[in-house]
């Protein structure tokens, strides 16, 4: 009963995220492994139609603004739902090949960063 609660709470967080999204570039979809971790291990999150999943959490860019000397770099306004709360943030999102693959950075302004590798 609590998957199943649980499963329609992340639904509904998704339904709602996903309204009026901005699309990252082509290139940024696709599921990461958080940083350190093998895909298929931990919690994956998905790009995809300018949203970021994890387990229990949801961003959806709701502004963009593109680099036009850099395509793997954009600055975005994301709305951002967890815990049951919702707040706006603000970060710098890369994509970088890093010689094992691609990885997909995302700068916040308070320096706080996380780094994620593609699996697909």
């Amino acid at each position: 009963m609590i998957r199943l609660a649980f499963a329609l709470f992340i639904l509904s967080a998704r339904a709602a995220l996903a309204e009026g999204g901005v699309a990252l570039p082509t290139g940024f979809d696709g599921t990461y492994a958080a940083e350190g971790q093998p895909c298929g291990t931990g919690e994956p999150i998905t790009v995809s139609d300018g949203t970021l999943f994890g387990a229990e959490w949801g961003m959806t860019v709701t502004d963009l603004i593109e680099s036009p000397n850099d395509p793997d770099t954009v600055e975005a306004t994301l709305l951002v739902s967890g815990g049951g709360d919702e707040w706006v943030e603000s970060a710098v999102i890369r994509r970088e090949s890093d010689g094992k693959g691609q990885v997909l950075v995302i700068d916040y302004p308070d320096g706080t960063r996380t780094t994620w590798r593609r699996c697909e």
